[in-house]
């Protein structure tokens, strides 16, 4: 008589590496669907925070002035563009109610940053992280006294101009218990008279801390007393940001939020004399940042990447000439994909775009009826399913 095979019951260790090798949300939520077992493995918050560390969400839309433009067909994220257009509220209705409005800083992992306009004068103005999808927000606690009390000399004009609010892209946080599916970090830039000031605050403690503050003299060698600014145009690059110090300048300020610590970094030489405007930064592979620079009209992409000599980066080499047609304006870059606005052409429409780094594939994301993209955000995060849940407590205005 043949013995009964019984199957062995799949360790849930091992679901998990299984799990987080799928390419795929759908594939995920086709799995889950399997059994109870495959469910709760699934939805458990760790295994959510790692398959999204693993796997980049996908670019949904824009939006601009409270109003999302959600991807269209045949773009792939259409059907999750759609679906999220219908659950989000980009109106911000849920926030608590101000004089002033509440004002759009910064969106990163399916966070947005919003400043009150009512402190807008302030260097430490108010502000919150919200979650448009499920509708929740936290208010980020004001910078404490004592460490506010740090900053000197602040400069004698208004204070946006020299300082930013922003926030830090989802990486390994070693004060983030394992169970918290999105922590986040927000930065606080001020710029005085003599030194950079700049302040971190982590979801994970609930505390500010401060970073070293550094001399503009060092860093800048000059640029201030010539009037330029060096909050100009932010990019993120393997846990770097980038700051264009001026529109005749090649040089950029650096922070490597690893490190926590400033540097100066130089552009090339070409850049000096386009528009900041046109020069984006990417992720250009073994740790090499690459640069965009728009010329010619907008009709010509001009693709640099740092090359890599003796172990260290060293210098800036052209690497592919693009042709767009005219008409195309940069307006910003993720790690792999530029981004950019073309107007009304004779093919088709005005609407925005990306440029695959890796394949420079040009893909229409949506159409547009807008002719401002000085204030536009890219939005990207996973859909209204199993791997999109609350992210950010629901806050109580005290």
């Amino acid at each position: 008589m043949d013995e009964e095979i019984v199957s062995l019951p799949v360790p849930d260790d091992l679901l998990v590496e299984i799990f987080l090798r799928l390419p795929t949300p759908a594939d995920i939520l086709r799995a889950s669907a399997t059994c109870v077992s495959f469910r709760r493995v699934a939805a458990h918050r760790s295994f959510v925070r790692r398959f999204r560390k693993l796997h980049a969400p996908p670019l949904l839309g824009f939006f601009d002035d409270r109003v999302f433009h959600p991807a269209i067909l045949p773009h792939p994220s259409a059907p999750a563009a759609c679906a999220f257009a219908l659950a989000a509220d980009f109106s911000f209705s849920f926030l608590p109610a101000r004089t002033c409005a509440w004002v759009v800083q910064d969106s990163c992992d399916g966070h947005i940053l919003l400043k009150s306009a009512e402190t807008d004068e302030a260097i430490f103005s108010e502000v919150l992280v919200c979650d448009p999808l499920h509708r929740r927000y936290l208010f980020v606690p004001p910078v404490p006294d004592d460490i506010a009390a740090s900053v000197e000399n602040p400069l004698p004009i208004k204070p946006r101009f020299w300082c930013q609010t922003f926030l830090v892209p989802l990486c390994d946080d070693e004060d983030a218990p394992a169970t918290e599916e999105m922590p986040f970090r927000v930065i606080r830039l001020v710029l005085c008279k003599t030194k950079l000031f700049a302040f971190v605050f982590s979801s994970s403690t609930g505390q500010w801390r401060a970073i070293p503050s550094q001399g503009c003299n060092n860093l800048f060698a000059g640029l201030l007393s010539s009037g330029n600014t060096v909050f100009r145009f932010r990019q993120y690059v393997y846990g770097s940001f980038y700051w264009r110090t001026g529109y005749a300048e090649t040089s950029m300020l650096v922070l490597d939020t690893r490190r926590m610590e400033f540097s100066i970094a130089e552009l090339p030489p070409e850049a000096k004399s386009s528009y900041s405007l046109a020069i984006a930064m990417v992720e250009a592979g073994k740790s090499r940042p690459g640069f965009f620079m728009l010329k010619d009209s907008g009709s010509t992409l001009s693709y640099c990447i740092m090359q890599n000599d003796a172990g260290s980066l060293s210098h800036w080499q052209e690497e592919k000439t693009i042709s767009l047609g005219r008409g195309h304006y940069l307006i910003g870059s993720t790690e792999r994909y530029l981004l950019l606005f073309r107007l009304r052409s004779s093919s088709d429409g005005p609407g925005f775009y990306t440029l695959d780094v890796k394949t420079f594939h040009l893909e229409k994301v949506c159409d547009s009826s807008t002719s401002s993209f000085l204030n536009l955000h890219a939005y990207s995060n996973f859909p209204p399913s199993l791997l999109s849940l609350p992210t950010i407590p629901r806050g109580v205005e005290n």
